[in-house]
């Protein structure tokens, strides 16, 4: 596997993908249990993680369920797993209860790959058994980077099930914001020093298996000056699990061969989306705003939301503004 930081994972998959004002715009230890899918209980809400592995169409798939309220699902972007999002969305837990997954293949989920069953497709009918296995007539989706995309996907297919659609710092889903993306990320890269630039286009290219401690600390540094507003706030200690380590480059392959089949019929579904949907930006993330107030005007009565200083991951550089905008949103 290629780059080892879980925030690498997911932004390099932003350059291997390509990649005037909107009215709405916001300047701003439980044991796991393998529970059969046709004998699954619905969770009964509480503040201390309820985990588990579910099995759903052939595969075992590992949640984390913390909080109490309406159901608030949220999906991780390639190739990572539900743990950067911890503990920074905590605080939404008293009023909603916390629906955290690891995709197929990554995280505590089942590592072994179905390389056909790793698709888009796939990704929206794991949710959609997720859901009914747990019995939500209706939820709310989050999702983050690519698993925006699965959470587009699902709203076109399933929003007779959705009460809210958030989409948080999304992949462009229109190519022609590549461009813009690429000169922004060319620039920040060339800002780094020139000892830095080989380091992070030769060391931190090699595999996880024969890079040290430090020279993976090195990297996640490196890294954070692309992609964080300020690289301090960048996780250095995130466990990356095994599965994540192994299969996260395949993974986010797969999907990105499977979005690009279907890319031009999707972009054409937008406007058949009639949930109530939030999309939120990080006004430091490389993917040009251009492509989110795009979105917005695809999708009937959205919102947008920029939380400024911050990058691809506004919910960790500002968790406080993040979490405020989703209750906001949320609560009507």
């Amino acid at each position: 596997m290629k780059i080892k930081n879980i925030v690498t994972i997911l932004l390099v998959s932003l350059i291997l993908a390509s990649c005037s004002s909107p009215a709405n715009v916001i300047p701003t230890e439980t044991a796991i249990p393998t529970n059969a899918l046709s004998t699954t209980k619905i969770p009964v809400p509480t503040s201390t993680p309820i985990k588990g592995l579910q099995a759903v169409n052939g595969t075992h798939l590992y949640y984390e369920i913390i909080g109490e309220g309406a159901p608030l699902f949220v999906l991780h972007g390639s190739g990572g797993s539900h743990r950067y999002f911890l503990p920074y969305m905590e605080a939404l837990s008293d009023e909603y209860q916390l629906f955290f997954y690891d995709q197929r293949g990554t995280g505590l989920s089942d590592g072994h790959l179905d390389l056909v069953a790793n698709s888009i497709d796939q990704f929206v009918e794991d949710l959609e058994a997720l859901r009914v296995a747990f019995r939500f007539e209706k939820i709310s989706l989050m999702g983050h980077s690519w698993g925006a995309v699965i959470a587009l996907a699902y709203a076109v297919k399933y929003q007779a099930h959705l009460d809210h659609l958030i989409l948080v710092d999304s992949i462009f889903v229109n190519n022609k914001f590549a461009i813009e993306f690429s000169k922004t990320y060319q620039q920040r890269f060339q800002r780094l020093s020139a000892e830095e630039q080989l380091k992070l286009t030769t060391t931190c290219t090699h595999s996880s298996t024969e890079l040290s401690s430090e020279a993976i600390a090195e990297c996640n540094q490196l890294d954070a000056q692309l992609r964080f507003y300020d690289p301090a706030k960048a996780p250095v200690d995130l466990a990356i699990d095994e599965n994540t380590l192994k299969n996260a480059e395949t993974v986010s392959a797969l999907l990105r061969n499977s979005f690009n089949k279907m890319q031009q019929e999707f972009d054409a579904q937008l406007p058949t989306i009639h949930v109530p949907t939030l999309i939120v930006y990080g006004d430091f993330d490389p993917i040009p705003l251009e492509s989110f107030e795009y979105l917005q005007e695809q999708i009937p009565g959205s919102q947008l939301v920029v939380i400024p200083k911050s990058g691809h991951f506004p919910f960790i550089e500002q968790p406080e503004q993040f979490v405020a905008a989703l209750r906001s949103f949320l609560s009507h």
